[in-house]
Parts: C-alpha cells; structure tokens; sequence
C-alpha cells in the first residue's frame, strides 16, 4: 500500500468509551498529544443505565475535556448513545445533543455490547455460512433492532444519514489490512448502513501492549500496512495513582519515531476509500472473513485463557 507523503505504514487508534472517565483515560491522552498521536476516542451521549459505568456529554466536565480532546486534533466518535438499550426518540435526541456539542453530527457508530439499538449486530454481522450456524445454534437469544423498521430501537435511516463508517469484525494481528484488504466496504443486504471496517485487537492493556511491540512495528512497516487497533484505554492503562504503564508508554515512544501515517480512524478510511476498486462486497468474501475471524477467536481464547 502506498500512503500519503511516502510514510512506511498507517496507523491509528479507536478508544472504547466503556467505563472511562477524565481521571483514568487523561494520562493516556496526554502521552498520545505529547508525541502528537491524533487518534479516535468515542463517547457516549447519556449515563448508563446497565451494569457499565463511564462519564457521558451529561456530564459538564466531561464535556469540556473531551471538547478539548477535538480542539487538539483528536476525532470523537459514537459509541451508541449509551450503555442500554435506548428508543428511538432518545437515541435522535442523543444525535442532536452530540451535533450541538461538536457542530456535525457522529460519521463513525460503534455497536455497543448487548445494546437493543445496535446496527445490524449478533447473526446479523456476518456471512451467510456463520450466520446460518449461529441462528440454529442459538436460536436467536439475543436479537438487535437498530436496524429493523418496526422496532421501537429502530435508527437506521439516520445512521445512513450521518453515519459513515461502522466496526465489524475484530483481528489478532497488527496488520488489518492483511485480514480485511478491501476494507471499507458496503453490504447490499445492510441498507440502512454505509461502509464496514475491521480493527486489530487491543481490547486490554496485556493485548494492546502484546499487539504493538516494537516487533510487530518492524513488521507492520516491513508490510507498509495499516494497523487500526481497537481498544479501551480505561482497562488499566493507567494505575490507581494515575500513572502510566511502563510498557505502554514505551511502546507508544517506539512507534512515535517511526515513518508512520497517524491520523483519526476516519481519516485513513477516508483514504482507504478513494483507492477502493469495488464499494460492494460479495457473501463469498464475508465468508472468508468469518473464518478468519472465527479462527483469531479460538487462538484469542487460547492464548489469554478466557
């Protein structure tokens, strides 16, 4: 891949806003702005009303940090409109709440956990073939209704209004790209969607430090690929004390020296986008990408016993 002003590789970041507040994500963004690492935090528009915790845009002093976060060249995304599950009515409202806050509208939706509203989530996610096996396993336990017209949770002809970009589909490796390689794309059978992307996984602090050692750097720039991780830095990147771990903030100085595109998710899938040859991907290449995904699970489980 060939990336702006000839840099090695693309790289970017998408922050979960599970449980976060000022105090246990601010020493991470302060290192991130030092070494001028410009990457995606979402938020959520209203308190949860689950077992979750986190600040929300209800809060003013949240509001005013992560106002700042923008002000400084950080992009703020959505991460639904908050942990639970929200009515349509609430969920328009939380859109509107979040344009008079930023002055734009959301163009980036991260599905939430069990959230009713989510956007074309469980079975729904995926190929024919797994689609079809989840369905029979499971019988459908857990349903999502963003997507479905009768529905009380129904906001899918504003999500193709306003939002652009949706997370699918989650890999181990550092380089997305290598799993995802016609990244972002559209789904004919997801109309009330536009274009689906996959990440790299970050989830925790042991996962993201694993996934961007100095060593998986070197073979993301030897690869001139793209690593777009998701994950959450309220997961004990920073300590009761408010420091930092080591580690991470090691790694972060590593890839600081590099050649390397850092920009808002957004931004490089922006970019991703112009040089697409096709927009619509076929079921036979959501196939692939479920076993890919399906075999990075079980190694995942594996790996970090769960």
């Amino acid at each position: 891949m060939i990336w702006p002003n000839n840099k090695d590789f693309a790289f970017s970041i998408i922050d979960d806003t599970d449980n976060a507040t000022i105090s246990n994500i601010k020493p991470v963004y302060d290192l991130l702005k030092k070494h001028k690492i410009f990457i995606t935090k979402t938020v959520w528009i209203y308190p949860p009303k689950n077992s979750f915790t986190g600040e929300t845009l209800k809060d003013p002093d949240y509001i005013k940090y992560v106002k700042d976060l923008k002000s400084q060249g950080f992009e703020i995304q959505l991460h639904n409109i908050g942990s639970g599950d929200f009515s349509r009515d609430e969920i328009l409202k939380g859109l509107e709440y979040f344009k008079s806050v930023f002055d734009h509208y959301p163009s980036m939706q991260i599905n939430h956990s069990t959230n009713s509203d989510n956007l074309y989530w469980g079975y729904k996610r995926y190929g024919s073939i797994l689609k079809n096996i989840i369905k029979f396993l499971f019988n459908n336990k857990r349903s999502f209704y963003g997507d479905v017209v009768s529905s009380p949770y129904f906001w899918g002809d504003y999500s193709k209004k306003h939002i652009k970009y949706i997370r699918n589909r989650v890999f181990n490796g550092i380089n997305t790209l290598k799993y995802d390689p016609k990244m972002p794309y559209k789904e004919k059978n997801k109309p009330y969607s536009n274009y689906w992307f996959s990440s790299s996984d970050g989830h925790t602090l042991n996962e993201f430090n694993q996934l961007l050692s100095p060593k998986n750097i070197n073979k993301l720039k030897r690869q001139k690929g793209l690593c777009l991780i998701y994950t959450h830095f309220s997961s004990g990147f920073v300590d009761t004390e408010g420091n930092l771990d080591k580690t991470f903030k090691e790694n972060i100085e590593f890839l600081s020296k590099q050649n390397a595109w850092i920009a808002p998710a957004s931004e490089i899938l922006d970019y991703l986008n112009k040089r697409n040859e096709i927009e619509y991907i076929n079921d036979f290449y959501k196939n692939i990408l479920d076993i890919k995904w399906l075999f990075n699970r079980i190694i995942k489980k594996i790996r970090y016993k769960l």
